[in-house]
């Protein structure tokens, strides 16, 4: 390794890090906020257009000296922002497609050339990343009606966007600075800017008539375009409600946003019944579940009750860009079914099932992985590779049937056990530090006793399973296993 690779290492903010800063800067009060900021330094900086243009005495001087400074505060704001994106940025050309804009928005050289100074609108376009957040917190509304506010709530945007845009650019190329001696008199203000802007907007054509500036013809011609895109755009929307198909449109994600986060690596039969599993063990949470599996012409449906907030991502899940588009590096928990589709053996499915596995677990080692396999001679190398789990699944569905043929009425046991949608079930829990020492018997009758919670097992820190052992007393980093009707706390 070279000395510029050791270098580049040695500085690289550590993962943690980058992890803290991508969820902050993804929290809807920060988006807020910076959308607050956006809107006050382009409205300073309109002001300073304003009375730049009709400054005459020392308080205007003074005015806009403070308008000047109020502006450079916020502009080492964006800059110390943006700095700190960077920081956290998983992807560093990525971020830089996505906020080449903003950085040239902060540049110091808008500082040099007076004309530079209205590259600062350009912030406007960040309010853009406001839309995501308002359909974030619009969540609870009906699918059709959240979508449908979402387009409108677009097309009011770039018409505000676009008034506030031509505004300013109207009034620093056609006010007094910008006008040519003879035609003085005839200096755009804000009002007529804005009016001018706003009635162009709509005609389609320059009104009341063409600007004597270039810099005012191209903030013309711009402002026209965007009228027929933005009236383009909304008949479109009208369109498509009355055609109705917003009720077959695919779910767009944002795979970036995606934290703590379930992928599901295939699909079978048993998918819907691990979305309900998952629904009921995080009650209110509403955990994001994506499912990343291929299909040719329609995806697999689900049920309507349990489709919210389940994405489906279509590629094939041994591809390491497959699970990098979903956010594997920010899962909380990944599932890999076996895959039978296309006419697979047992082998092939097995195989494909391993590899995911193990990449998975090298591309983050923190997510906890559970695999399902066909053949258990095949469960050694999910074993080595230490994917934190495996389940046989035709092995378990022959000793429930053994179990149900030698003990009647065992299978009704088992089928409150294993879910979570009624009943007792199982839970992990960890010891606390106040039982260590403590006997198996003393704790399995404090748990009946104060929680009403039976004792099946013991795991303890180096990897051990004792199930319901003579004889045990509990040590440091143990784990327990119980059954109750709700995860209990210690």
């Amino acid at each position: 390794m070279t000395d510029a690779n050791k270098k580049r290492i040695d500085t690289k903010l550590p993962r943690h890090w980058q992890v803290k800063l991508s969820r902050f800067f993804a929290s809807v009060w920060v988006e807020l906020s910076v959308g607050a900021l956006v809107l006050v330094s382009v409205v300073l900086t309109l002001l300073e257009f304003a009375i730049a243009e009709t400054a005459s005495g020392p308080r205007d001087i003074e005015l806009l000296t403070v308008l000047e400074r109020t502006s450079n505060i916020i502009t080492w704001v964006f800059a110390i922002e943006l700095t700190l994106r960077y920081l956290g940025a998983s992807s560093k050309r990525k971020f830089f497609r996505q906020y080449w804009l903003d950085i040239v928005a902060v540049l110091p050289l808008f500082r040099v050339f007076r004309v530079a100074r209205a590259v600062r609108l350009l912030r406007l376009i960040r309010l853009l990343r406001l839309f995501g957040v308002m359909s974030r917190l619009a969540s609870h509304f009906p699918y059709i009606l959240r979508r449908g506010a979402m387009e409108y709530l677009v097309v009011c945007g770039l018409l505000a966007l676009t008034i506030v845009f031509g505004s300013g650019a109207m009034m620093f190329f056609e006010g007094r600075s910008g006008a040519a001696p003879e035609a003085e008199g005839e200096a755009l203000d804000l009002e007529d800017s804005f009016w001018f802007s706003l009635y162009s907007l709509f005609a389609g054509e320059p009104i009341p008539g063409p600007p004597r500036t270039i810099g005012g013809k191209i903030v013309a011609v711009f402002v026209m375009f965007m009228g027929l895109t933005i009236f383009a755009m909304l008949t479109g929307t009208v369109s498509a409600f009355m055609v109705e198909r917003l009720q077959t449109e695919g779910v767009k994600v944002n795979w970036d946003d995606l934290r703590d986060h379930v992928i599901v690596c295939g699909w079978s039969s048993e998918a819907e019944i691990i979305i309900r599993e998952f629904r009921a063990w995080s009650v209110g949470k509403k955990t994001p579940i994506v499912f990343v599996t291929e299909w040719e012409r329609d995806r697999p449906s689900l049920s309507p009750d349990i489709e919210s907030n389940v994405f489906f991502y279509n590629d094939d899940f041994c591809r390491i860009a497959a699970l990098e588009q979903v956010g594997i590096h920010r899962a909380s928990t990944c599932i890999i079914l076996a895959d039978t589709s296309g006419g697979r053996n047992e082998q092939d499915v097995d195989a494909r099932t391993v590899l995911a596995a193990l990449t998975v677990e090298k591309l983050n080692p923190d997510v906890y992985t559970c695999a399902e396999l066909l053949n258990r001679s095949h469960g050694s190398h999910l074993t080595m590779g230490q994917v934190n789990d495996y389940v046989v699944s035709g092995e378990y569905g022959a000793y429930l049937l053994a179990q149900a043929a030698m003990n009647r009425g065992l299978m009704d046991v088992f089928t409150e056990l294993l879910t979570y949608q009624k009943g007792n079930e199982f839970y992990r829990v960890k010891l606390p530090d106040r039982w260590v020492g403590t006997s198996y018997m003393d704790t399995f009758v404090e748990l009946k006793r104060s929680y009403n919670a039976i004792l099946v097992s013991v795991h303890t820190a180096d990897g051990q399973m004792f199930v319901n052992p003579p004889d045990y007393e509990f040590c440091d980093g143990d784990e327990i296993v119980v059954i109750a009707e709700e995860e209990i706390s210690l």
